[in-house]
């Protein structure tokens, strides 16, 4: 098993990931994220538009935002509550909103965080989990299996 994290790897850089979001997950993030910005052209340090505390939760581009801000458009537009909006995420903008999804948060009876914090580890960890347990399933297959590789032309076990 390699103790390297998914997202560490080249494949998950440039990977999108899909993510549908409720209504209540959308304005959720939408009032979790604030504006990330730079002061002046010459300063390179970023800066949120809002202080970063109570109000909004982490400083994000403005992709993020406008990705967000189309799903609560969509979800407070439809008659259907429970119709999610689809959005693509590249691999920092769902780790930005893993950051914001406290598995304690709720927003009426939906529990918004803890729906989040299992979506994204999903998309996150899903195939590293199944193919660890694949992993265990072949070993566990294979236990009682003599793997001894050194047999002779004529099929029998070659003397080491």
């Amino acid at each position: 098993m390699s103790n390297e994290l998914p997202f560490h790897s080249s494949e998950h850089i440039c990977e999108t990931f899909k993510l549908a979001l409720t209504r209540n997950e959308a304005l959720f993030l939408d009032d979790s994220f604030t504006l990330m910005i730079e002061k002046e052209m010459e300063d390179h340090r970023i800066q949120p538009m809002r202080l970063v505390q109570m109000t909004a939760g982490l400083a994000v581009p403005m992709e993020l935002l406008e990705k967000v801000g189309k799903a609560v458009v969509f979800t407070i537009n439809t008659q259907d509550e429970l119709k999610e909006y689809t959005i693509e995420l590249d691999i920092s903008e769902l780790l930005m909103i893993r950051e914001v999804s406290s598995s304690y948060i709720k927003v009426g009876e939906e529990p918004v965080g803890f729906n989040l914090k299992r979506k994204v580890c999903e998309l996150l960890y899903k195939e590293e989990i199944e193919q660890e347990e694949n992993n265990r399933l072949v070993s566990h297959l294979l236990k009682d299996i003599d793997m001894d590789t050194n047999i002779s032309s004529d099929g029998t076990k070659a003397e080491t």
